[in-house]
């Protein structure tokens, strides 16, 4: 199932500068954040190729757009489950997901109840991702305000994507398509670069 999101997200990258593939990311991204990360074995990689064809195809908004898509998506999971949360109905749909119960949900609470929005920050963060259900849940039951949830998680989501994309065009992926950037990332293909560079020279 991996290989086969890869596949269609290099084939999706040739079609990369359309003005409806941002709109593929978003429902990506939505559905991802919806269901707690549940589904990561499938989605995780289908979102992961399809923001570097996002990034790497809009040539002068593309460090933007990227980012932008991607915490849109993820804020309309953080209100929905702010607003379950204050309906109890969270628990339902973390059960539902397999998300309750989990370790992500353990040390996010934790964290959440002993530092606050500071420790909602550290959370988004860290090197390990942890879904944005997770970290709302886990700030709501730490009794942090809704909206002070919402804004830590998604303003410092926003920053840490544009800053990846940054160093994703100027420099992990400079000179290559977004199909060349996804073959070589997740098909270990090498990409042939002098005709690249031939053609920054002239």
């Amino acid at each position: 199932m991996r290989e086969k999101c890869i596949d269609w997200a290099i084939a999706l990258a040739e079609q990369g500068d359309r003005w409806w593939m941002p709109l593929v990311l978003l429902a990506v991204v939505t559905v991802n954040s919806l269901t707690g990360g549940a589904f990561i074995w499938c989605i995780g990689p289908l979102q992961a190729s399809l923001f570097p064809v996002v990034v790497l195809s809009n040539k002068q908004f593309g460090v933007l757009l990227g980012p932008m898509v991607m915490t849109l998506g993820s804020s309309i999971a953080a209100v929905t489950y702010i607003q379950l949360m204050k309906t109890s109905g969270a628990d339902a749909l973390l059960e539902s997901t397999g998300a309750k119960g989990s370790a992500w949900l353990e040390q996010a609470q934790t964290w959440a109840s002993s530092y606050g929005a500071v420790g909602l920050l550290v959370l988004q963060i860290a090197p390990v991702p942890i879904p944005t259900a997770v970290c709302v849940v886990a700030g709501m039951l730490a009794k942090i305000d809704g909206f002070t949830v919402f804004a830590v998680l998604m303003t410092s989501r926003f920053v840490q994507l544009t800053a990846g994309a940054v160093a994703l065009k100027y420099g992990l992926a400079e000179g290559q398509t977004a199909a060349e950037y996804l073959r070589q990332q997740f098909k270990n293909e090498e990409t042939d670069k002098k005709p690249q560079e031939e053609r920054k020279d002239k």
